[in-house]
């Protein structure tokens, strides 16, 4: 799948992947937690239109994506999405925007080790107690990140021929579960009771798109178009890569809820019928539906139930490992980029004679794990999350423009189509999105960012740095601050005001995304910020691609 790393000598030969390689890689990076605990929680917030939110969410990820599939394939160096704000914003800007992209890499590696371990509770109650880990579930949870930094540690192809192998037992799962439970187990009319859409309306519809994980289990569509600068032939392969990884990730989930939808049993659950929230309180949610229904089975249907709870919980735990690894490798090397740009020690930045980045990643398993003391559960987690990364995908995709202006003679094997109206329409989307992620996650993710800026100035008074980039980025934390106070008034708000409602509060969020998208573009550097010329030109003798 890959050239080969002529260590010894320190050299580093680009890696090539093929269509069918970059595919795999996203796909892989896609089933994971996410296709149980996703499509569980997005029906307890949209009931069976949780299709609709899958839906949606899909159109919404290839928006705020496509801009980093430009920038990989101009800059294929280590964590380009941690430098690329640097070179549009200045320091502060791209500090700014490298440190939500570090709160979201810290925090994917526990997200999958607690999805691992909440299905374990199936087997081992005193990990899982009252919709959040135990003392025991965390240190679980724990041990499994320790392995696979050992996993890590021990290189780079190692853990792709890992997740190569599982990606395929996954994909088997997933489909074996898809069709064997409803043959089974199916109650068509849970699809209209009380109505398919849900008793809050749209607003439902929308709140579970950031809110309960369908957004962030897109995440291996991203890894593609991160992996751009290594794709062979780019200009093909990389949107036919992203669109296939898309359309499977899209029908794994969209049937996966179908499932879930449809194996609901109200008398069994000791529910009203239509009470979709139930849903979320299950630790084991496809397992313990099914579990739910082997009473009213006999014979060989209850015996093969029985073998597809065992294959459920499985999955849970085999899937989740698969995709722990993928982001744990690439978490580690957006730290290893945002080292190089002087945002975090240096240290950081270096890899061992193998070309692996040994303190990035032993760095992404400790912070990760510290998160699991505040944030013991998968729903918590992964609310946190979509925050900082969406505050990264906003930023990067108010780039756009800013970098064709700046850089028009750097070669790009991608463009993004209509880049400007792409650009525009990808900030006001990003802007819904961490609108739709309520309060107050919003406050504890937006606060978590803003952190940022006190460690920025910090390492600017110890470093004397003189041009920190303030007068072209200071835009930034009012925006953030300002979609807060728009959480928090906005009708979807959890312990907010409640003064805007759906669906005038989205359009003044969109208003909102537009005048500040012009303030971004405005407050642009007039002349090239940094030489990212020779970044790209000593990318292929510098840095080993990860």
């Amino acid at each position: 799948m890959t050239d080969e790393v002529d260590i010894e000598k320190g050299s580093v030969l680009k890696r090539k992947f093929s269509l069918f390689d970059a595919a795999l890689f996203g796909i892989g990076g896609a089933v994971g937690s996410g296709i149980l605990f996703a499509a569980a929680y997005g029906t307890a917030y949209a009931g069976p239109a949780v299709i609709i939110s899958w839906l949606i969410a899909a159109v919404m990820i290839v928006i705020v994506t496509i801009p980093y599939a430009e920038f990989s394939s101009m800059a294929p160096r280590g964590g380009i999405s941690a430098r690329i704000s640097y070179y549009s914003y200045g320091t502060y800007g791209g500090f700014l925007s490298g440190w939500a992209l570090f709160l979201w890499a810290v925090m994917i590696p526990p997200i999958e080790a607690v999805a691992v371990s909440e299905y374990a509770a199936y087997y081992i109650p005193a990990l899982y107690s009252k919709g959040f880990l135990t003392p025991y579930g965390i240190g679980l949870s724990i041990l499994i990140t320790i392995i696979f930094v050992f996993i890590n540690l021990a290189g780079i192809s190692k853990m792709g021929k890992f997740n190569s192998a599982l990606t395929w037992v996954k994909i088997a799962s997933v489909i074996i579960l898809i069709i064997m439970v409803p043959l089974l187990i199916f109650h068509p009319s849970n699809f209209t009771i009380p109505s398919f859409i849900p008793s809050t309306g749209w607003k439902g519809i929308f709140i579970a798109i950031p809110a309960t994980g369908i957004l962030f289990s897109f995440g291996g569509y991203r890894q593609v178009a991160d992996m751009a600068g290594e794709i062979k032939n780019p200009k093909r392969n990389l949107p036919i890569a992203i669109g296939v990884t898309l359309a499977v990730q899209s029908i794994f989930y969209i049937l996966m809820s179908i499932v879930i939808v449809g194996s609901v049993n109200w008398s069994s659950l000791g529910v009203a019928p239509g009470d979709w929230s139930a849903v979320s309180n299950l630790s084991s949610p496809l397992a313990d539906l099914m579990k739910e229904n082997l009473a009213s089975l006999t014979g060989d249907p209850a015996l093969i139930i029985s073998g597809l709870i065992f294959l459920a919980l499985l999955f849970a735990i085999y899937s989740p490992l698969g995709t722990f690894g993928v982001y744990l490798t690439g978490s580690s090397r957006i730290i290893f980029g945002f080292s190089r740009e002087g945002a975090i020690p240096e240290k950081l930045g270096k890899t061992d004679k193998r070309g692996v980045p040994v303190y990035a990643i032993v760095l992404v398993a400790i912070v990760g794990d510290l998160f699991l003391i505040p944030l013991p559960s998968w729903e918590s987690l992964v609310n946190f999350v979509v925050v900082a990364a969406v505050v990264n995908f906003a930023l990067v995709a108010a780039s756009i423009p800013i970098i064709r202006r700046l850089h028009p003679n750097i070669e790009r094997s991608f463009k993004v189509p209509f880049f400007r109206a792409w650009s525009l329409i990808a900030f006001v989307v990003s802007s819904l999105l961490v609108y739709w992620a309520t309060y107050p996650t919003t406050l504890y993710a937006i606060t978590a960012t803003l952190v940022g800026s006190i460690i920025f100035l910090y390492q600017a008074y110890k470093a004397k740095w003189k041009n920190l980039g303030l007068r072209n980025s200071i835009w930034i934390p009012f925006y953030l601050i300002g979609l807060l106070i728009l959480s928090y008034i906005g009708s979807i708000a959890t312990g907010g005001l409640g003064i805007l409602h759906f669906p005038v509060d989205a359009f003044v969020v969109i208003v909102y995304g537009v005048i500040f998208w012009f303030i971004s573009q405005i407050m642009a550097p007039k002349t090239p910020v940094g030489d990212m010329e020779s970044l790209i030109a000593n990318a292929p003798k510098e840095e080993p691609l990860l």
